[in-house]
């Protein structure tokens, strides 16, 4: 159809499936400007407290040793405890054998066992699963998304999705391996480099004693330990030693001297090339920055240009003791001294940590019409909401059989580019006050403004009542994009309702205005007369010429919102041109649009430095190369994991996690991607969590 289409076009450019604010006034009061005040304080409390010995996030390739042994093999290891499924991270449950070696590529890592087994996990398609069966290794390194391995023989495997760099290994035996971007090189026994993909071989007559590989070069340690380095059209550049390890990241090569100091070399104008003084024993360059242990405690320290559209923000590194690390540019991981393997900085997954084993199909693999809303229906079974304006029940155990009707708007509902039926809740006291809340664009209306209401249908016998319906709120739309649109019930019993600022920036930061806000109602007892009150505790209820609807404002596309365990309202606003965000939703808070898009601000540093303390900064935010919607979300049932989201165009999934080492007290993990375009999240009475996904089949979360 041709409005699935136009949905994912228009939110590739971050105007997400949502509806717009309710203007019940003919004619708005005057705007009240730009009102940064500070918000009322308001105290996060973590779903779980973080764990004190979970570290946090992790590295690039690290030069291996200067010579690995060319022996044979050691006598075979006892045999080892089942393995992980492939392409799955292992976890403390399943990781028996320690790891000796870890390595990181763009969107996968890599690591080693003691027994020469290597599992790989991540989300790059070509690189994450596909590890040789029954090949046991001495050494392995990751490239792009491709990852080489060095046998016992001396011979070398690669496997992933680079082209030039995976397949072609030459023949031979050789000691050391380092994969780059699209190429690869070994050193062969006489310490000779051997290339392969798009880099050739060094020209020069040199003799290494360790190699590293990056973006379309690669560099080596000669005998004396002076540094030389050669890129794709052959040039080289030599920097006198002596030098003891050198890793080459993106755009620069940093190196160790014999006192552990760091030396870097840049090729990226970016780069901050003077490390602290800091002695180190391993060391790893990254995109923009580069990490090393430290040799009097064995901490990770990382020094750079700062991160990706944070300029002057440095990369964190987590907290403990770590004997060796790796970095894929943006991946970072580590291995700590029970040779047990922590990543950090996404998009990597981390495999200390627990993660969905996999997916499994929901409701026999049907197919529905846009999926917007899932919850568990009181009668029996989960209610499905499509945004053709169905609500149809299925059975619990997901079976897509004999669906029971629900409500049916199809006639009367819009659903031209963003509109349609995009959210539907239950009264959570069902059992007292049978009520259906749904939020949908009406044919009904002129034709640039047309009606989106937040209605109440009684439910009998299972369904719906729709000639019963109770119109809430009757809302005016003028734009077809960023309209938001989502019903959650607080712990309060009150109704909140996200709502997109309409295609018009001010209106975000213009309390006369209910676009780009959340409003928080009570429905209690509602009658066509009154079809609802304030709260008297809505910060904005005494506040003149302000909506005293209003519970939080300056929201861009608020497609999404739900509670966690402890209470707190997270939200996911869809994000403009550089970064998706997720924010907490306080009484009274200003989340910043259009001022501020996630951590960036839009106006002069000198404006920015003013509002920026008056304004609630995001929690987590990511910026366009991992996702360019996102796609709020659902609080989680699993222990330590507050909120679960996801991005419509990359597909990936990421939990939102307590963290004491972060700014914010959080921070995200990737756990999982999808199959397809993501649309919403919903939880069957358990808990399970579902992934609504277009034109694919329902996904149910396997934990």
């Amino acid at each position: 159809m041709l409005y699935p289409l136009l949905l994912l076009l228009l939110l590739l450019s971050a105007a997400c499936a949502g509806f717009s604010n309710p203007d019940a006034a003919p004619a708005q009061p005057p705007t009240p400007g730009v009102v940064l005040t500070p918000p009322p304080t308001a105290a996060v409390t973590p779903a779980v407290a973080p764990s004190p010995t979970l570290p946090a996030p992790a590295p690039h390739p690290t030069a291996p040793p200067a010579h690995l042994s060319t022996a044979p093999p050691p006598p075979p290891p006892p045999p080892p405890s089942p393995s992980p499924t492939p392409g799955r991270p292992p976890t403390a449950a399943n990781q028996r054998i320690p790891y000796v070696q870890v390595t990181a590529g763009k969107f996968h890592s890599c690591a080693l066992r003691a027994d020469g087994v290597a599992h790989c996990w991540g989300q790059n398609s070509h690189g994450a699963t596909n590890v040789p069966a029954r090949m046991r290794f001495r050494q392995i390194s990751a490239g792009l998304d491709f990852t080489c391995g060095l046998r016992y023989a001396g011979d070398i495997t690669c496997w992933g999705g680079n082209s030039q760099g995976q397949t072609n290994a030459p023949a031979g035996q050789f000691t050391q391996i380092a994969a780059g971007r699209q190429h690869a090189c070994a050193l062969d026994q006489n310490g000779k480099a051997v290339c392969w993909g798009d880099l050739a071989s060094p020209a020069a007559d040199f003799a290494f004693t360790t190699i590293g590989s990056g973006f379309k070069r690669s560099c080596g340690l000669t005998i004396a330990g002076d540094l030389e380095c050669w890129n794709a059209a052959g040039h080289t550049r030599s920097h006198a030693g002596p030098f003891t390890a050198l890793s080459v990241g993106l755009h620069h090569i940093c190196t160790l001297r014999p006192t552990g100091a760091a030396v870097c070399y840049g090729g990226n104008e970016d780069y901050e090339s003077a490390p602290p003084q800091t002695a180190f024993a391993t060391i790893a360059a990254g995109w923009r920055h580069s990490c090393g242990i430290t040799r009097a405690n064995g901490f990770i320290e990382c020094w750079g240009a700062g991160v990706r559209a944070q300029p002057g923000q440095r990369l964190a590194a987590p907290a403990g003791v770590f004997t060796t690390l790796s970095s894929g540019w943006s991946n970072y991981c580590a291995l700590r001294p029970d040779g047990a393997a922590q990543c950090w900085h996404q998009p990597s997954q981390d495999p200390s940590v627990r993660v969905p084993e996999h997916f499994s199909i929901a409701f026999g693999g049907k197919v529905f019409d846009l999926p917007v809303e899932l919850f568990p229906w009181p009668t029996g079974g989960l209610a499905v909401v499509e945004r053709a304006g169905v609500i149809q029940a299925y059975d619990a155990d997901g079976s897509a059989a004999a669906p029971r009707p629900i409500l049916d708007l199809n006639d009367q509902v819009a659903t031209f580019v963003n509109r349609g039926m995009v959210s539907a809740a239950l009264d959570p006291d069902f059992d007292q006050f049978p009520f259906l809340y749904v939020y949908y664009h009406q044919t009904t209306g002129t034709a640039s403004r047309p009606e989106t209401k937040l209605s109440r249908f009684p439910v009998v016998d299972g369904a719906a009542v729709r000639a019963a319906e109770l119109v809430i709120l009757t809302l005016p739309d003028v734009a077809l994009i960023r309209l938001g649109g989502a019903i959650r019930f607080g712990p309060d019993g009150m109704l909140y309702l996200s709502i997109g600022d309409n295609d018009h920036d001010d209106n975000a930061q213009n309390l006369a205005s209910r676009h780009g806000k959340i409003i928080r109602i009570n429905v209690r007892g509602a009658t066509a007369a009154q079809p609802y009150r304030i709260p008297d505790d809505n910060p904005f209820a005494a506040t003149p010429g302000a909506q005293p609807e209003i519970w939080a404002y300056g929201m861009r596309n608020p497609w999404r919102m739900d509670f966690d365990a402890a209470g707190n309202l997270w939200v996911a606003d869809v994000g403009a041109n550089s970064e998706e965000e997720v924010s907490l939703a306080a009484a009274g808070a200003n989340l910043g649009w259009p001022i501020f898009e996630g951590s960036l601000c839009r106006l002069t540093a000198a404006e920015c430095a003013a509002l920026r303390a008056a304004a609630t900064a995001p929690v987590v935010v990511y910026q366009r190369d991992e996702g360019r919607a996102i796609i709020g979300g659902v609080g989680s049932p699993q222990p330590g994991i507050a909120f679960l989201f996801g991005d419509l165009v990359s597909r990936r999934i990421w939990a939102l996690e307590p963290d004491a080492a972060s700014d914010t007290g959080w921070r995200r993990r990737e756990i999982a991607q999808a199959n397809g375009s993501i649309l919403a999240f919903g939880r069957d009475a358990a808990g399970a969590v579902y992934v609504l996904l277009q034109n694919r089949a329902i996904l149910r979360l396997e934990w």
